[in-house]
């Protein structure tokens, strides 16, 4: 996707509210929140119901959110391991 427009003399609201959305979108998933990502592509579905890249952004963040669950989910399960490990030698 391009750089933020910095002029939307030219766009209606409909397509200015949806491009708003979906950089406020992408941004969010620059800095890895993934929530709030999906939280604005989901918003851009209001605008623009059957938009196939807002459907597809939220997709992936849904796939790196699982991802990063999974890791933490690994973390957990070591800390928990080595702790025990400590407490019982």
């Amino acid at each position: 996707m391009e750089a933020h427009s910095t002029t939307h003399d030219y766009q209606d609201p409909q397509t200015m509210a949806y491009n708003d959305l979906i950089n406020a979108g992408n941004d969010f998933i620059k800095i890895e929140l993934y929530l709030y990502a999906i939280k604005k592509f989901k918003e851009a579905l209001l605008v623009k119901p059957y938009d196939k890249f807002a459907k597809e952004q939220i997709y992936t963040c849904k796939a790196k959110l699982r991802k990063d669950n999974i890791k933490i989910g690994i973390i957990a399960v070591v800390v928990i391991v080595l702790v025990a490990a400590v407490l019982f030698f």
